[in-house]
């Protein structure tokens, strides 16, 4: 087993929720795009949210990982998989979020954000797995 399945594996199994051993649950990555505005135009576009639904697992940020600046106590990991949850059909968007999309669809950036049970985090670095080029999981940085 190579280093790309051995990785696909971990996050696989980090964000299982079936048992008592997966800290998984289910999310999504949520995008808000503005379209339209500028100089010109006096209502300044209009913005619209799509919801990723995805499987993911919030970890503690370890102490010595603290540095006070980019990563700050309270943050955590989100070790989220890249691929499309078997049950992304029970995420519920709340209201205000016009569609729901694949994950596989999007590249998450910094500008996204994470819909969790812990409420709506803020993505401060969004990680990429991707060893040859090809994406295996995010290994995010999250804040309240």
């Amino acid at each position: 087993m190579n280093f790309y399945d051995e990785m696909r594996e971990l996050a696989q199994e980090l964000t299982r929720s079936d048992d008592q051993d997966g800290f998984g649950q289910l999310g999504a990555v949520r995008r808000t795009m503005t379209s339209g505005g500028g100089p010109s135009d006096p209502t300044g576009g209009f913005s619209s949210t799509i919801d990723h639904p995805v499987r993911f697992a919030l970890l503690p940020v370890e102490q010595k990982d603290v540095d006070g600046t980019f990563i700050k106590a309270g943050d955590w990991r989100a070790i989220v998989s890249p691929l499309v949850p078997d049950d992304a059909d029970d995420w519920i968007a709340p209201s205000g979020v016009n569609a729901t999309s694949p994950i596989s669809g999007i590249t998450v950036e910094t500008t996204d954000r994470l819909a969790t049970n812990e409420g709506l985090l803020t993505i401060i670095d969004a990680g990429r797995l991707a060893p040859g080029g090809s994406l295996v999981m995010y290994e995010m940085v999250v804040r309240k």
